[in-house]
C-alpha cells in the first residue's frame, strides 16, 4: 500500500469513527432525557409520606375524605339515607327443562317367550290404563302346557267313577299342578278355562300400572324372550324439572326451597314445586349444577322435553342490616360506599355484601345501625377522591389551601346530642414533633361522656402540582379521669395546614363529630 492510500485510508477510518460517535452520543442524550421525564423514575423527596402513595392504586381507599359546601352537593345532586333492617327474599332465576320422572317410570315384560301376534298399543305417547290389554303372545311352550292341563282335566273326569282313591287324588293333583304352571306364566284365568275351545292358544299381556307410554320396544310379528321389556311407561301427572343453577348461586339452594315455574304451555300460569335433589356434579362446559324440581302436572301439559322458567325463592329467617344498591360502588377489588358526617363531611368506608335481593344488598360488616350512607351523587364523590386524593372540593381544588386561616380550636359540634370541644397543644401544631389533642365529650344533659370510642385524624389534601399524595394520621384519645377529657398524642409530619376530624363512637354507632383546621410549623 502506498503512503498516499495510507492516508486516505486513515481519513476514511477516522471519519467513520467519529460519525459513529456522534449517533452514539445523540442516542445515549435522547434516552436519557426520556428516562429524567418519566414519573416512575423521578426525584422524590424524603418525609413522612404515605406509603404507595406514587404507586397505583385500587380504587378509593377506605377512609378517604371528601369535603363539600352545600351548594356542592345540591349540584351533585347528592341523596342520603340512614342504614335500616329488613327481612330478605331473594329470587334466583333460572332455566330449566321438563323431564320424565324417574320414580314415577314402569316397565311391561314378556313373561315368556314367543311371537306377538297382536299389538294393542299403537305409538309412543299414547296412554294406557291399568288392566289395559297390551299384546297377544303365541308360545310354543304356553300351548304345550295348556295341552297338559286339559288333558289333566279329562283324567281327572274319567277318574271319577273309580274306585281307586289314590288315583283320584293324583288326577286332582295334576290338574292344579298343570294349572298353576301357567298362572306363573302370566295366563290368566279365563285364559286358562277357555283353552279348551281357543283354537290357537294366546296369552294376554295386560297394563300392570297406568301412564302414557314413553319408550315402545317391540312390533306386531315380533318374537320376544321371557323377561324382555315390551313397553315403558311414565306416571307424568307429576313431573320432573331440571333447572340449571350457576355454581355461585349454589349456595343459595337447598332441599325443599320453593321454586315457582313458568312455562310457555301455561300461559298466565305459576306452578309451585320443591327442590327434593341437587346433582353432586357440575356442567364442564356451561358450569351449572342440575337441580331436580318435583312439580304437579295438572291435565298433563308440562310434557318431556319442554323448557320453562324456574324462580327459586329464598325468606331470610330473620331481618338484617340493609342498604340499597345504588349506595354500593364495586371498585374491582372492594366495594365502598360514603357515609355522610356532619359538616358537608364524606368518608369511604369498605362494606362486604351479600347476594342482592331485589334492588336491596345484605350488609355482612362495615355498616351499623344510625350511619347514613349516600345513595345517589356517589359516584361524583367517589370520582373527586380519586382525582384530588383527598378533602378537595368538587369543583375547584382543595379548600385547605384557599386562604383558610388555621383555628387553635374547634367550636362545639352537637350531633345526637352529644358535644365535642376540641383544641391541640402547642397550637399552632410542631411539625414532626410530639402534640397533644384534647378533646371534651358531653352528653345532652351535660355531663362527661367517659365510655366512647374517641379519634382524631389529621388530613392533609393532596397538592397535584407538587406531586404530593394525601396524607392522613388517626390517633385514639385516652380518657382521662382527672380533667374529665379525652388525651391523644401524635405527630403533624409536615408543615403546612392541616383539616382535623375528630369522631367519637358508641355502641357501633357515631354519638358526635367535628371537623376544623389547624397549621403545623
Amino acid at each position: 500500500m502506498t503512503v498516499n492510500e495510507r492516508k486516505v485510508f486513515a481519513m476514511g477510518a477516522g471519519s467513520g469513527i467519529l460519525v459513529a460517535a456522534l449517533v452514539v452520543g445523540f442516542l445515549f442524550a435522547k434516552q436519557m432525557r426520556s428516562v429524567a421525564a418519566s414519573p416512575d423514575v423521578s426525584n422524590q423527596s424524603v418525609g413522612a409520606r404515605p406509603s404507595g402513595g406514587q404507586g397505583k392504586q385500587q380504587g378509593t381507599e377506605p377512609g378517604t375524605t371528601v369535603e363539600l359546601t352545600p351548594a356542592e352537593i345540591t349540584a351533585a345532586g347528592v341523596q342520603v339515607a340512614e342504614v335500616r333492617t329488613a327481612a330478605l327474599k331473594t329470587g334466583i332465576d333460572a332455566f330449566g327443562r321438563v323431564e320424565q320422572p324417574e320414580s314415577q317410570l314402569s316397565s311391561m315384560s314378556a313373561w315368556i317367550g314367543g311371537r306377538v301376534d297382536k299389538l294393542y298399543v299403537q305409538y309412543t305417547g299414547e296412554r294406557v290404563r291399568r288392566g289395559q290389554a297390551v299384546a297377544d303372545l303365541y308360545s310354543p311352550e304356553v300351548a304345550t302346557a295348556i295341552e297338559e292341563y286339559r288333558l289333566a282335566q279329562e283324567n281327572r273326569k274319567q277318574l271319577q267313577q273309580s274306585d281307586d282313591t289314590f288315583a283320584r287324588s293324583q288326577a286332582d293333583t295334576l290338574v292344579t299342578a298343570s294349572q298353576r304352571k301357567l298362572e306363573l306364566w302370566g295366563v290368566a284365568g279365563k285364559q286358562i278355562n277357555a283353552a279348551a275351545t281357543a283354537g290357537i292358544p294366546h296369552v294376554t299381556i295386560y297394563a300392570n300400572s297406568s301412564g302414557t307410554v314413553v319408550e315402545r320396544k317391540v312390533t306386531q310379528g315380533q318374537f320376544v324372550n321371557a323377561g324382555e321389556t315390551l313397553l315403558t311407561l311414565a306416571d307424568l301427572s307429576e313431573v320432573w324439572i331440571k333447572a340449571d343453577v350457576y355454581e355461585e348461586q349454589l349456595q343459595q339452594i337447598h332441599q325443599g326451597q320453593e321454586v315457582d315455574i313458568t312455562a310457555e304451555a301455561l300461559p298466565g300460569q305459576t306452578l309451585r314445586g320443591h327442590v327434593e335433589f341437587i346433582e353432586p356434579s357440575a356442567n364442564p362446559q356451561t358450569r351449572t349444577v342440575p337441580v331436580h324440581v318435583h312439580l304437579a302436572n295438572p291435565g298433563m301439559r308440562l310434557l318431556p322435553g319442554m323448557f320453562v322458567s324456574a324462580n327459586f325463592v329464598s325468606r331470610a329467617a330473620q331481618a338484617t342490616i340493609v342498604i340499597p344498591r345504588s349506595a354500593v360502588l364495586d371498585t374491582g377489588t372492594r366495594k365502598i360506599v360514603y357515609l355522610a358526617r356532619p359538616n358537608g363531611l364524606f368518608e369511604a368506608r369498605e362494606v362486604q355484601v351479600g347476594a342482592p335481593a331485589d334492588d336491596l344488598l345484605p350488609v355482612i360488616s362495615g355498616l351499623a345501625l344510625g350511619d347514613r350512607v349516600v345513595l345517589n351523587g356517589n359516584f361524583l364523590i367517589d370520582s373527586q377522591a380519586q382525582l384530588s386524593s383527598g378533602m378537595s372540593g368538587l369543583y375547584g381544588g382543595s379548600k385547605e389551601f384557599g386562604g383558610e386561616s388555621s383555628a387553635a380550636a374547634a367550636p362545639a359540634t352537637k350531633s345526637n346530642g352529644a358535644k365535642i370541644d376540641f383544641r391541640s397543644a402547642p397550637n399552632p401544631l410542631k411539625a414532626g414533633g410530639d402534640n397533644q389533642f384534647l378533646v371534651a365529650l358531653v352528653g345532652g344533659d351535660g355531663k362527661a361522656i367517659a365510655d366512647a370510642h374517641v379519634t382524631v385524624t389529621l388530613v392533609m389534601p393532596a397538592m397535584p402540582a407538587m406531586n404530593m399524595p394525601e396524607m392522613k394520621s388517626s390517633f385514639d384519645a385516652t380518657w382521662v379521669s382527672g380533667q374529665q377529657i379525652y388525651i391523644a398524642k401524635g405527630q403533624a409530619p409536615i408543615a403546612g395546614s392541616w383539616t382535623v376530624v375528630v369522631e367519637a363512637r358508641k355502641n357501633n354507632g357515631v354519638i358526635a363529630s367535628t371537623h376544623t383546621h389547624i397549621s403545623a410549623k
